[in-house]
């Protein structure tokens, strides 16, 4: 590399020489250091920390450099070549035989060997050396100095989400997988690389926040032209870019700018510094260039300004577009990517169905090509050589000069074409799934070839990166995703001829069938591409390479599972792995494996040493030491490292793990008093983020607990538990309704525990509408309580504060309801009545199913006809209307409370299906409340525990939730409390319905009370 006279700048730290040596160095060869980043710098050597400094330089398109490069250059190598090295002499020569193989790999220098340089000539020398004479010691041998050199066992099944895109590396060596996060947001998702030449698993990077890509949205995956760099679209939301081999979970850089909800799209620079993504202020285009080199990059709407300015695109359109859309038409640029020489940005807006080609110097519209305005037409797609574009217009197949968007070529068009596939050459496959039809199409020379007669199933490049057709790499074959879910694979000579047919990964999941696509990195490897699977092919024989099915859960306890954790969830990549259908097995980084004895060949289809994070070894070819389980794995010989030791070691003096052959659910022995303590136990694991969050969230949940235990007459606990409520804005309105309900049933040495700690609010509460009637409802329940303690003066006075504050809005049913309730429950039925009746209109069911339960706990049961009846206004047309409990958990507080009558009166008021209801209200009507599940509910319990252990792991924490809920529901406590482990852990950053917490609350208030609504 030439630097005499070039501008250069030195950003960051370097570990091999400090900033004035190699300054030095630099203006020897003739090179003009300087301070800072300018338009007239060409060149950047950036160690680590540079990304301040480097940023300009970055989004500039000004070429950066590491360290490593910097010193190839001081060496007068090119940078990116490795400095000289002795060569490794340990490849078996052809035509040697076991013992000669045996003595060269002894006999070699191994600290010479080269990952990037040996590992495929020695894997393919010994290849060659075991179809003759099987595994032997030289395969051992050379397995053992990998191992010694830092190779990690690798299994393939790291996913907890589904698939949602991927990208090949540029030389086409390497398969970039992205998952979601399945139920586990907080866990992240995986990005996992696979070798094409072996089809093995070779990487993954877990931890991702928010898993990698989106259903329904494509190139989210992209490498830098090196293959060094990969850049994700990630967190629903956010662009990152990551060192392809490195294992770090953060990204080196990242840019967000919108919290859409949904990617933006995003485009990867070919020099792996720069990022097309969705920002900026610009009226013309909302797409901008960003610095990807190092850090973050934020900014409006929805982030704060930092890191280097993007650069904007500017105006004006191009002739006849300005008419059409304006001069602000705001266009968002999907489906993007960068030209290989960096000097063009390709995509598609989608919204106004037009491609446009971006000139990156100019930071202008270069062209812009009118699609079909249909959104289920073929995508518009760029030659592999980006010299074309195929797009269809008006019932013509149009194609463009990728350079200057002129039209070259118009042929017959494919109306139900939903794919256009470029292949080698110029040649083009339309795909028609409708017409049964694919065209071959020599678009260089414009000319039709011949129509296939295949039946391909559909794609979708709009959503999906693998599509249904894929050219070989030579572009004289191409396969076909057929609508049955088989790959036909055909010769496109002169002659067309379908060679054969081979089995796809098409998966069926209760209702939903997941279809695939494919990619043809390498003349003879095919990949077949689904959500749950990816497959690769040898494509002239149909011979599977290596299958990797992703989701499967044998419904059996995990091996590592124990004391209600899952304890690989500890590391950085769970070591557990489906087997098969019905066993799970687990495999260690460091080599140590369990599973069950005399499954060899099939853990050798699943397991791999990885070298370097980049080439595939056989698992085979070392020496296997296999443990029938974890109390045993890592005792003598082939003991484990330090870390998976300290992980096993509570297994040790178990014995067997395996899961005992029993029935589900487990005997009903539990206890209200046992689930209100397991909740209790799970504030204790709180570790969100917001302080206001969690302070709001603990404090609700003790106050239910309280209010538990006195409806249940538990005083002591109920006092105790109340006094347990931190500082928090709502405590006082806690304190009181506790206090109120402790007074009304005769608690009074325990409510007035509970008063004495509530300070009286302010006598104004004008505002406190404005936010709820917080303020309001918390005097209500204040005065109640001092009612019931015989405490009348401190009474009348917030009762009437609570009245005027009623009084104002006449429809704030949050602030009216809570006062009637409070005039109940110390007895004044007629003020309640009156304060009830001065209202206007219906509260939500917020408010109002938990006063319904207060009310049909009372007997209050013509009340609640008159609510449902006369003041309520049916209205089955529209979800308009005054409709007192128009929510299905009134219809299930009227079913457990044996309310038939009610329940049919609800029905008609609100225009709800009562079928599955009915039946179980008039049974409770007759024969009082059950006191535990029934036979049917138990089948039922049986066959949901059932489905649940068919579940992937990612799945099972939502459905454990789902089954938890239906347990609370039949009222078997034992059930609830064996679910809960299975639940999600608190999320960093809130709650929700599947968090254990949030799930345990809502099973003890359905056991309690019979409905998850407030306890009041």
């Amino acid at each position: 590399m030439i630097i005499s006279g070039c501008q250069v700048v030195l950003a960051g730290r370097f570990s091999r020489m400090s900033k004035d040596e190699a300054q030095r160095a630099l203006e020897a060869l003739g090179a003009k250091v300087t301070a800072s980043v300018s338009a007239k710098t060409d060149l950047v050597f950036a160690g680590a920390k540079s990304g301040a400094k480097a940023g300009p330089a970055a989004v500039r398109g000004v070429p950066i450099l590491d360290e490593d490069a910097l010193v190839a250059v001081l060496d007068g190598r090119e940078p990116g070549t490795a400095p000289p090295s002795p060569p490794f002499t340990g490849v078996p020569d052809e035509g040697m035989g076991p013992g000669e193989a045996l003595d060269r790999l002894k006999n070699a220098d191994w600290a010479a060997f080269s990952p990037e340089r040996d590992t495929v000539p020695l894997r393919e020398a010994l290849q060659a050396l075991e179809r003759g004479h099987g595994v032997i010691a030289a395969h051992r041998l050379a397995t053992a100095r990998l191992r010694d050199a830092g190779a990690l066992l690798r299994h393939s099944d790291v996913h907890r989400g589904e698939l949602n895109g991927h990208a090949l590396s540029p030389d086409g060596r390497h398969l970039a997988v992205g998952g979601g996060t399945g139920d586990d947001y907080d866990r992240g998702g995986v990005l996992q690389i696979f070798e094409v030449a072996t089809g093995r698993c070779v990487h993954a990077i877990d931890g991702i926040m928010g898993g990698v890509g989106f259903g329904d949205y494509t190139r989210s995956l992209q490498w830098s032209a090196d293959g060094r760099r990969i850049a994700l679209e990630y967190n629903t939301n956010a662009t990152g870019v990551w060192d392809v081999f490195g294992t770090a979970c953060e990204p080196v850089a990242d840019a967000f700018f919108l919290a859409s909800g949904r990617p933006l799209g995003m485009a990867f620079a070919p020099e792996g510094r720069r990022a097309f993504v969705y920002g900026g202020g610009s009226e013309l285009l909302r797409n901008v260039i960003v610095a990807m080199h190092e850090g973050s990059v934020t900014g409006p709407p929805d982030g704060l300004p930092e890191g280097t300015n993007p650069i904007e695109f500017s105006g004006p359109l191009p002739a006849g577009f300005q008419e059409t859309w304006g001069e602000e038409p705001g266009l968002i640029l999907d489906r993007a990517f960068w030209s290989r020489d960096g000097s063009r940005i390709y995509g598609e807006a989608v919204d106004e169905y037009a491609a446009i080609s971006l000139d990156v110097a100019t930071r202008r519209i270069s062209w812009i090509l009118g699609l079909e305005e249909d959104q289920d037409a073929a995508a518009p797609e760029w030659s592999l050589d980006e010299r074309l574009l195929a797009h269809q217009r008006d019932g013509r197949l149009v194609i463009a000069d990728a350079l200057t968007g002129e039209t070259t070529s118009e042929l017959p068009g494919y109306p139900g074409a939903d794919l256009l596939s470029w292949g080698p050459g110029g040649r083009l496959a339309v795909v028609d799934p409708a017409a049964g039809t694919v065209g071959i199409v020599d678009a260089t020379a414009g000319e039709h070839r011949y129509d296939l007669t295949v039946q391909a199933g559909t794609s979708n490049p709009r959503g999906w990166d693998a599509r249904a057709w894929a050219w070989s790499p030579d572009g004289e074959r191409a396969a076909c995703v057929t609508a049955e879910g088989r790959i036909e694979i055909w010769s496109l000579g002169d002659r067309p001829e379908r060679l054969r047919v081979l089995d796809g990964v098409r998966r069926s999941t209760g209702q939903t069938e997941y279809g695939f696509g494919l990619e043809w990195p390498a003349n003879d490897v095919l990949i077949a591409i689904g959500p749950h699977a990816v497959r690769f092919l040898r494509p002239g024989t149909g011979e599977i390479v290596a299958d990797h099915p992703f989701h499967h859960a044998p419904a059996v306890r995990r091996p590592l599972f124990l004391t209600g954790r899952d304890l690989g969830d500890r590391l950085r990549i769970d070591p557990t792995f489906a087997l098969d259908d019905d066993t799970w097995a687990v495999a260690f980084e460091d080599g140590t494996v369990i599973a069950r004895p005399g499954r060899d060949d099939d853990l050798d289809e699943r397991l791999c040493w990885s070298v370097a994070r980049r080439f595939a070894w056989p698992w085979r070819w070392g020496e296997r030491t296999i443990f029938p389980d974890p109390a045993h794995a890592g005792a003598g010989v082939g003991a484990a490292s330090p870390e998976i030791e300290r992980l096993l070691a509570p297994f040790r003096g178990r014995g067997s793990t395996a899961e005992a052959a029993g029935t589900w659910p487990p005997p009903d022995t539990a206890t209200v008093t046992d689930l209100i303590t397991v909740v209790r136990g799970t504030l204790t694991e709180l570790t969100i983020e917001d302080p206001d969050v969690e302070g709001e969230w603990i404090a609700t949940t003790l106050h239910q607990l309280a209010m538990i235990h006195a409806r249940r007459g538990d005083a002591a606990e109920a006092r105790e538990l109340a006094l347990a409520i931190p500082e928090h804005l709502r405590r006082p309105r806690h304190l009181a309704r506790i206090a109120l309900t402790l007074g009304a049933a005769g608690f009074d040495a325990a409510a007035a525990a509970v008063i004495a700690e509530v300070e009286d609010p302010p006598a104004d509460v004008s505002g406190a509408r404005n936010v709820g009637g917080e303020m309001a409802a918390d005097m209500a329940a204040l005065a109640g309580a001092c009612a019931v303690l015989g405490r009348r003066e401190r009474s009348e006075r917030w009762f009437a504060a609570a009245r005027r504050a009623a009084d104002a809005d006449r429809s704030a049913w949050a602030l009216r309801l809570p006062l009637v309730w409070a005039l109940m429950e110390c007895g004044q039925e007629r003020e309640a009545r009156a304060v009830l009746d001065a209202g206007v209109g219906a509260p939500t069911w917020r408010a109002g199913v938990p006063w319904l339960v207060c009310l049909l706990r009372r007997g209050e049961t013509e009340l609640v006809r008159e609510l449902l009846g006369e003041r309520s206004e049916p209205n089955r047309s529209h979800s308009y209307g005054v409709r007192w409990f128009d929510d299905w958990s009134a219809a299930r507080a009227l079913t457990v409370y044996g309310q038939p009558d009610l329940l049919r009166l609800w029905a008609d008021t609100n225009g709800g299906s009562i079928r599955d209801h009915l039946p179980q209200a008039e049974r409770i009507a007759a024969e009082g409340p059950p006191t535990g599940p029934d036979p049917g509910q138990l089948a039922e319990l049986t066959a949901l525990h059932a489905e649940l252990a068919k579940l992937p792991k990612a799945a099972k924490r939502r459905q454990h939730a789902t089954v938890a809920q239906r347990a609370a529901e039949c009222g078997h406590i034992s059930a609830v409390l064996d679910l809960l482990p299975g639940t999600s852990d608190v999320k960093q950053y809130g709650l929700d319905s599947n968090t254990r917490t949030w799930v345990a609350l809502s099973a003890l208030r359905t056991i309690a009370i019979g409905v998850d609504v407030d306890v009041w």
